[in-house]
């Protein structure tokens, strides 16, 4: 290798450095660190799961436990709470804290139409459902075959690995469901 092909450590002017947004979660521009998020993040929580969909979250420096809905369905997440800034506002503390402990892998999320279990987001995940494809009509196991490979990514031995069924199986699997889907990938 003569001198000039040595690799060096300076910064290449090719290369952008700059990480960009992910395709799926976007924050508004003017998004700051909200009272919710901070003390989502440091406030413990001493609630725990009441079913599939729904936990209780109790914040340290809660006056008393508060019962929210945290699940998945079809393509998105359902998360609600009746307190009143998830009522007003859509977003409070108590959910913030799930979504924390959950994209740190320390909550696990149901898929309400799949009965499959994510210890993180799924690559598919929609946090805005308006140009999400409908799934409705699907299996269970058409959808999660469809959500997993054809929207989330992942090869269909691998997901035939994951989900213990054969290739061929996940191929029938993903066929049935693009049928559904109109055709579309």
């Amino acid at each position: 290798m003569s001198r000039a092909q040595r690799p060096t450590w300076e910064q290449s002017e090719a290369l952008d450095d700059r990480l960009g947004e992910p395709d799926t979660l976007r924050f508004p521009e003017d998004w700051t660190l909200s009272e919710s998020w901070q003390r989502a993040q440091t406030e413990r929580d001493r609630g725990g799961p009441i079913n599939e969909a729904e936990r209780m979250v109790y914040l340290e420096e809660s006056d008393g436990p508060h019962r929210v809905t945290f699940a998945l369905t079809g393509q998105t997440l359902r998360a609600e709470c009746g307190c009143a800034s998830g009522v007003y506002r859509g977003w409070c503390a108590h959910l913030a804290s799930c979504w924390w402990r959950w994209v740190r892998g320390r909550l696990e999320v149901h898929h309400l139409d799949t009965g499959r279990i994510y210890r993180t987001p799924p690559a598919w995940l929609r946090l805005d459902d308006t140009d999400a494809p409908e799934v409705d009509g699907l299996t269970a196991a058409e959808l999660d075959a469809y959500l997993t490979c054809d929207l989330g990514g992942v090869g269909v031995r691998e997901y035939a690995s994951e989900s213990g069924r054969s290739p061929g199986t996940v191929g029938n699997l993903l066929r049935r469901a693009r049928e559904k889907q109109g055709g579309r990938q």
